[in-house]
């Protein structure tokens, strides 16, 4: 996702977390934070988008998550395997820019979580307090070479009592887009492309000349159908995604976001998958079935 990192006095107004009781009532108690406006990206969708996958599956696949945000995965999480710890950590925008150059390092020491949820919390708190944006940090470390070296405060919080270089830092969410860090990519899995839309007469058609690619399987004439075959990728992809995860994959890689308002993705969600089923922490899943893909 491409864009300059975000203005800090920008940044603050931009950004809204005010809960949505509607979409709770209605049972979308995962886009409770969904950023306001007819439409909208921001960090808030990714990091609750890969908290969804770890609070339904046990665990979310870190490459996975960067190939449907039309990002390049990571050769460390790769390498890693079962060894790889992904830790995030939330701080403003303006010390963001510092961290991706000198790494993470307090004299009381340097706190990241397991937990996407925990990381975002504390990103709300620094952007209100210190009026600086908002930015979250994804560290990938080996778990082995970290073992003894950071103290547990909670069931998903470590303390680190050490700098952590910044050669650790994969991937930055900034208000706007994320930013991969990594050196070395693997070949696989490719990241989603951007489908790229412009008004005419009205309506938003593709750039380029229909049909369009979507990937291997999958191409597209106009907007909607853009979006309904991409709702059956992402639902390929996860296998009974959230609607954050829905949200998240698609403004990452639709441009411009304008393009897209909520109720479209929403009416779309149900059309194709139903009204879902409840899971874990009163998550609903929306499966594609065979009838509607």
């Amino acid at each position: 996702m491409k864009g300059r990192p975000p203005h800090p006095d920008i940044d603050v107004a931009e950004t809204t977390w005010q809960k949505n009781a509607r979409l709770i009532r209605e049972g979308f108690r995962d886009l409770e934070y969904l950023p306001a406006g007819p439409s909208a990206w921001n960090m808030t969708l990714a990091a609750l988008a890969f908290s969804a996958r770890r609070q339904i599956a046990g665990q979310a696949d870190l490459n996975l998550w960067a190939a449907m945000h039309g990002c390049a995965p990571s050769a460390r999480y790769e390498q890693l395997g079962r060894d790889a710890l992904i830790l995030w950590h939330g701080t403003s925008a303006q010390r963001a820019e510092k961290i991706r150059t000198h790494g993470l390092m307090h004299k009381r020491g340097v706190w990241a979580a397991s937990e996407p949820k925990i990381a975002h919390g504390f990103t709300r708190g620094r952007s209100r307090a210190f009026q600086a944006g908002s930015a979250m940090v994804v560290l990938v470390i080996n778990r082995n070479e970290w073992d003894g070296r950071a103290e547990r405060e909670a069931p998903d919080i470590a303390r680190f009592h050490e700098s952590i270089p910044a050669e650790h830092i994969e991937y930055i969410l900034w208000s706007d887009r994320i930013e991969a860090l990594g050196e070395r990519k693997p070949p696989a899995p490719k990241c989603w492309g951007v489908a790229r839309f412009k008004k005419h007469a009205g309506r938003w058609v593709p750039r380029s000349r229909p049909p369009v690619r979507l990937d291997a399987e999958r191409t597209y004439t106009d907007r909607d159908e853009w979006l309904d075959e991409s709702i059956r990728r992402i639902a390929a992809a996860l296998t009974n995604p959230t609607a954050i995860e829905v949200f998240s994959s698609l403004y990452a890689t639709i441009d411009p976001w304008e393009a897209l308002e909520h109720r479209q993705i929403l009416e779309a969600i149900r059309r194709l998958a139903g009204p879902g089923r409840q899971v874990r922490g009163g998550l609903h899943v929306f499966p594609v079935t065979e009838a509607t893909a």
